[in-house]
């Protein structure tokens, strides 16, 4: 419960297909259980909506996936991609690392590009310096460092929790 003792503790489990109102952090939230294992998802309203405009409004685990399928699409879409509307050249990731916390505030999509950039940073180390370049007809091309942020910054700023303001 919290302070003003009107939300229960979400459980980890719940029957499958059961949908219900609740409040988390504050925020109103629905929560449904998964087919076949019952386990509790977490969306926003406006998501659910989404997915009820779909009729997508089954939720299961497939090999560790989450998918939304409904009436006519049996197999189903994985539900965090559907809400963002990303195509498959973006990874989705959950701010809080749970891939069952589907609300629009948890769920970003990075880029697969960024993600190897972030990489070859990675290898490259902090100290690194781009070597002068030499173009063909003779001209030289300082490697001055980059005035944007590195591609590891730009992901932490992406995975960072939103304001609350």
């Amino acid at each position: 419960m919290n302070a003003n003792g009107n939300s229960a503790a979400i459980s980890v489990a719940m029957t499958p297909g059961t949908v219900i109102q609740a409040e988390l952090e504050g925020q109103p939230v629905v929560l449904v259980g998964t087919v076949p294992t019952g386990y509790t998802v977490v969306l926003c309203p406006a998501g659910w909506a989404t997915l009820q405009l779909w009729k997508l409004t089954t939720l299961r685990v497939v090999r560790g996936v989450l998918y939304a399928a409904g009436k006519g699409r049996a197999s189903g879409f994985a539900a965090a991609r559907f809400l963002l509307g990303s195509s498959g050249n973006f990874t989705i990731r959950h701010r809080n690392g749970n891939p069952f916390d589907i609300r629009l505030v948890n769920i970003v999509a990075i880029s697969r590009g960024l993600i190897r950039q972030a990489a070859i940073e990675a290898t490259r180390g902090p100290g690194y310096r781009n070597p002068d370049v030499r173009w063909g007809d003779g001209r030289c091309h300082s490697g001055v460092p980059l005035k944007t942020p590195s591609a590891r910054q730009r992901i932490a700023e992406a995975l960072a929790p939103p304001d609350p303001g």
